[in-house]
């Protein structure tokens, strides 16, 4: 059975917001500093940059447009997508973007522990806690009593909603992609028959993750 270090990197992921931050805007995900080749160079990225441009840009019609889209055909779309849903809707609709927020977690997650490359998990993960705005940060904070209901909701969209987008992201992130010629797709994912159990682990740290820090008292 493959070893995975599941507890250390929701944690990771769960780490208690702040209440201050350098700057309140999202970032693009980091640029690659390699050109991914064989099976890495069909890691297809395109629509998250694309998605995420949209939600990203200044409020129009076309914004608008993206924030519908990424709400109806959620599954279509790699965490970093959700993360921008979750902070374009954070100012206005904090529990909308908990909810959001917390599918994208929760699919980051899962995604990051199926990547064979164990040096690319934590980059992955930390790539996209640099994606939260101060908005989503302080509403994950300050409305922590909503915090165990909406993390459930979200376990249950994950549980009934099939991804439809390329998993294989985090792969990205690691020393393999950077080297490797690509020729083996098999080091790129673990097995699948590994997968459920990793999802239902997935699933039930998340949900105690968020309980501990919801039960924990905020400071004054």
């Amino acid at each position: 059975m493959h070893r995975f270090a599941l507890p250390a990197l929701v944690i990771l992921c769960l780490a208690a917001p702040q209440a201050a931050f350098a700057q309140d805007k999202a970032q693009a995900p980091a640029a690659m500093a390699y050109e991914p080749r064989g099976v890495y160079a069909t890691i297809n990225m395109g629509p998250t940059r694309e998605m995420m441009q949209r939600l990203g840009a200044a409020y129009g019609t076309d914004k608008r447009a993206a924030i519908r889209e990424a709400r109806d055909n959620a599954a279509a779309f790699q965490p970093a997508v959700l993360y921008a849903l979750a902070n374009v809707l954070a100012e206005d609709y904090a529990e909308d973007a908990i909810f959001w927020y917390q599918v994208g977690r929760l699919r980051a997650v899962y995604d990051v522990l199926r990547c064979r490359d164990e040096s690319a998990r934590p980059v992955a993960i930390l790539e996209l806690r640099k994606l939260m705005n101060l908005h989503l940060r302080n509403a994950l904070f300050y409305r922590r009593e909503r915090l165990v209901g909406l993390a459930q909701k979200a376990i249950d969209w994950d549980s009934k909603n099939p991804r439809k987008y390329d998993h294989r992201w985090p792969a990205l992130y690691g020393k393999v992609a950077a080297s490797s010629a690509g020729t083996n797709p098999d080091e790129v994912t673990i097995p699948e028959r590994e997968w459920p159990a990793i999802l239902k682990r997935t699933h039930e740290t998340h949900l105690k993750s968020v309980q501990d820090f919801a039960n924990q008292k905020p400071p004054s």
